[in-house]
């Protein structure tokens, strides 16, 4: 039977809009709530996804066991789409929704299925590998209550007042329509239109909230557009240059979200916390105080993420946050795993340096504007430097040989130069460090 009606998914934003009982003061709360949803969750996803009951009988765990499976990962998430999904769809059929969608930037269609309309969309790929996700009315509905519990101003009270999104991204989806109601107007403005037309437009537009990549939202700020309205940055690590310049149309805040979900969301003190509520988080240690999160998401069942690795490094906070919520708390998002630098030490030995510790030491070069840093051997590392910046090579290098003998590793050992900064192709994901080096 189709649970997935209107009615049904009516119930849902409303709740999940007004859930005030997913706000915990202590973590044994927290984590009980967490156990009595991974209960009820793990024995139905069991029961609809083959490659999920697949994955317990070769660990030879029970369900309650979940916690000691192990993780996954893209790559095999790939591999066992068709019987990993809840809903009868393959990875043939929505890679060809998906790509089609982008290609006449058309967003509206979705998938019929037993289960009811599923969305379909895609990642940016910049590990490599481009991931897909499927997401159920229902799952819509909660999305975007979560959502707008956390964002809007005033919650739930926020409504009371007409409110104005303005979406920057990549691709448009019904995801992110789905927020729509009588006092909330949204527009997607897409990334692959020239900057000028999209400055004129959202001037003219004067949203209240404004959602994008902060590298484009960083861009459009540079024309001069005059904004007013809370930022939130989505889909790229949020810089703390970007963050200073974006104050200038209102106070910013970050949302943590992927193809595997929705990750964590900003408080009303501003602080990052994990999505407890709804996603278990397990933190494997990867030194230099960094984890990489393995997420079980305890409510998505259209497409499971069970033990579920993650390829990205997180800073956590260990203080506890104002707001009292038991949540933890995220520092900052280091970058991914992908992009971290393997360099030569002292001793020719191999030592990683982590995405943050460059980008923090090139923003506060002065008259830099945009860059990026990449590994393109075993010990060598390429500064591309924005061409419209004024001479700050110098700066620029001298900022880089001090974070990286802050890192423990060796700038002598190192062939570093230094090249132009080419536009990135319109759409492209902002990655500010990288590594195309890879050991053979």
């Amino acid at each position: 039977m189709n649970l997935d009606g209107p009615v049904n998914t009516v119930l849902t934003l409303l709740g999940a809009l007004d859930d005030a009982r997913l706000t915990f003061r202590s973590r044994e709360a927290l984590e009980r709530h967490q156990d009595r949803l991974a209960h009820g969750h793990l024995r139905w996803v069991a029961a609809h996804s083959p490659a999920v009951a697949a994955r317990f009988r070769a660990a030879g765990l029970p369900l309650g066991r979940w916690r000691e499976l192990p993780p996954t990962d893209k790559a095999a998430m790939l591999a066992t789409f068709d019987t990993l999904n809840t809903v009868g769809v393959t990875l043939e059929h929505a890679l060809a929704v998906g790509r089609q969608a982008e290609r006449t930037r058309d967003f509206t269609p979705t998938l019929a299925t037993p289960a009811g309309p599923v969305t379909v969309g895609l990642s940016t790929g910049t590990s490599g590998t481009q991931g897909v996700f499927l997401v159920s009315r229902a799952e819509q509905a909660r999305w975007a209550g979560t959502v707008l519990r956390h964002l809007l101003p005033g919650g739930l009270w926020g409504l009371l007042r007409p409110q104005r999104v303005a979406f920057f991204l990549r691709a448009d989806s019904p995801l992110y329509r789905s927020v729509r109601r009588r006092r909330l107007e949204f527009r997607f403005f897409d990334l692959l239109r020239p900057l000028p037309d999209l400055a004129a437009e959202v001037q003219a537009y004067a949203p209240t909230l404004i959602v994008g990549p902060p590298g484009v939202l960083r861009a459009l700020h540079r024309t001069g557009v005059r904004l007013r309205g809370r930022v939130i940055s989505v889909a790229e690590v949020l810089d703390p240059d970007d963050e200073a310049a974006l104050r200038d149309w209102g106070d910013v805040v970050q949302v943590y979200q992927a193809t595997e979900g929705l990750l964590a969301l900003p408080c009303p003190h501003g602080s990052l916390h994990l999505n407890e509520a709804h996603v278990h988080f397990d933190l494997e240690p990867l030194g230099d105080g960094l984890h990489r999160p393995v997420i079980t998401d305890l409510r998505r069942r259209a497409q499971p993420f069970i033990r579920h690795r993650l390829d990205d490094a997180l800073r956590l906070n260990p203080d506890p946050c104002p707001c009292g919520q038991a949540a933890r708390r995220v520092h900052s998002i280091a970058g991914r795993q992908d992009d971290a630098l393997h360099l030569p030490g002292a001793a020719g030995e191999s030592v990683t340096v982590w995405p943050d510790f460059l980008r923090g030491a090139l923003a506060a070069v002065p008259g830099l504007r945009e860059y990026r840093a990449d590994q393109t051997g075993p010990a060598a590392l390429t500064l591309h430097l924005d061409p419209h910046t004024p001479d700050t090579r110098a700066h620029a290098l001298s900022a880089v040989r001090d974070a990286l003998h802050h890192s423990h590793a060796d700038p002598g050992r190192l062939t570093l130069d230094t090249r132009p900064l080419d536009p990135p192709p319109p759409g492209t994901k902002r990655r500010r460090v990288t590594r195309s080096w890879r050991p053979t």
